[in-house]
């Protein structure tokens, strides 16, 4: 009887477990399909440039899609454009084609390693120009399955900010946002040594949530801070990083979650708005929100790639198996008194007649 009751219980809590996990599988593929019909004829997708095209390309594979042949054709067509135009330009090109399947050593002609190597900055540890563009660099640099290098990591976590949140350009002045943070967790997760930086992260998205579940841009943005797709879902992308239940403790709001938030941003068409305030079918929060939709944060995949780890900087600040840097003036230096040693000893070895 009492076996009877439990196998009772079990079913009946499968069957609730369940039925979010089919709803969210419903409004994936609702958004897949809304998504498809954005492509254009040149193979592109809807947006403001091939940025669009490559986050359009993650959300499908995100949601279990393979992406049109066409659209990696299109984008192979802009590698040499803007694929080399910045850091974070690189590593969304980087991000896309990995999730495809495709090789980033050769697209469209082009080695997205070796140019994302060319943005590196060895005086800071900073690629590129903004955090926002370093930390889709540290993100690109996963997708490759290889180490950044350590100054790398050290750069992102020095440029947080006391709040805990990271600003898009770095400064204290223009104040930490969502987006960005969101995306400096997603690169710090999994490295040790920002154990105490993601705390503060996570303290400072806390922070940001709004009542209804949602997140906005910051809550002191000039332009309002009500929940908008985009924001939100690049918290529970986050979220998801850390290793936590975005409908869960401590991000529920008492019936309200960051997920069904986000869910409610959805139009019957499949796409999802920006905000309440702007109902229309919205291309980018579709391209954004589908992956955290689907549960996945980025890379939504990665690959082993080791020729890419001597291409992503300059050997000399490349991590060795044990994690440390050795600088090359160190071996050079190294190299030579060894090379003392054995001339010394060969001229004190007496000769010997044949």
């Amino acid at each position: 009887m009492r076996r009877t009751i439990v196998l009772i219980l079990t079913m009946m809590l499968s069957i609730i477990v369940s039925q979010p996990v089919a709803a969210q599988s419903d409004m994936v593929a609702a958004g897949l399909k809304w998504i498809l019909g954005q492509q254009q004829a040149d193979g592109s997708f809807a947006g403001f440039g091939p940025g669009d095209t490559a986050d359009a390309i993650v959300a499908l594979v995100a949601g279990g899609e393979q992406p049109p042949a066409s659209a990696l054709n299109y984008l192979a067509g802009q590698a040499a454009s803007y694929g080399t135009s910045s850091a974070g330009a690189t590593a969304k090109v980087i991000l896309a084609v990995v999730a495809a399947g495709r090789d980033p050593l050769n697209f469209g002609g082009v080695n997205l390693a070796r140019q994302l190597g060319t943005t590196y900055d060895p005086a800071t540890g900073q690629y590129g120009a903004d955090v926002y563009g370093h930390a889709l660099a540290l993100l690109a640099i996963k997708a490759m399955g290889v180490q950044p290098p350590a100054p790398a990591i050290e750069r992102l976590i020095g440029l947080q900010l006391r709040d805990g949140g990271w600003s898009f350009d770095g400064a204290a002045a223009t104040g930490s946002d969502t987006n960005t943070t969101s995306l400096a967790v997603m690169a710090l997760s999994g490295y040790a040594r920002a154990g105490d930086a993601l705390t503060a992260a996570r303290n400072y998205l806390r922070g940001q949530q709004n009542p209804d579940g949602g997140f906005p841009y910051s809550q002191t943005s000039a332009f309002g801070n009500a929940s908008d797709a985009n924001s939100t879902a690049a918290v529970i992308q986050a979220i998801l990083a850390l290793g936590e239940d975005p409908n869960a403790n401590p991000w529920r709001q008492g019936e309200a979650t960051p997920l069904k938030a986000l869910i409610a941003f959805q139009n019957q068409s499949g796409a999802f708005r920006y905000q309440n305030a702007m109902p229309d079918d919205n291309a980018l929060a579709t391209y954004q929100a589908i992956p955290a939709v689907a549960g996945r944060t980025l890379p939504v995949r990665t690959v082993t790639i080791p020729a890419a780890q001597t291409l992503i900087a300059s050997a000399i600040n490349l991590p060795t198996t044990g994690g440390e840097t050795v600088p090359i003036l160190a071996l050079v230096a190294l190299t030579g008194m060894a090379l003392l040693v054995v001339g010394l000893w060969l001229r004190r070895e007496p000769v010997r007649q044949g």
